[in-house]
């Protein structure tokens, strides 16, 4: 099951508009380092792990 991200939120609850590329790769769309603590997918937000 491939899971697309709209948005990230992260430790601060910042909403970050983000995308999932062809190889499931999450990318943020600002040059910025944040953990990831949530996501919204499909208007829902779900918890999200990030790996390295």
């Amino acid at each position: 099951m491939e899971i697309v991200f709209d948005q990230v939120i992260d430790t601060d609850n910042t909403i970050w508009p983000a995308f999932t590329d062809d190889d499931g790769v999450l990318w943020i769309d600002d040059e910025v380092e944040v953990t990831i603590k949530r996501a919204i997918v499909d208007g829902q937000i779900r918890g999200a792990e990030v790996d390295d």
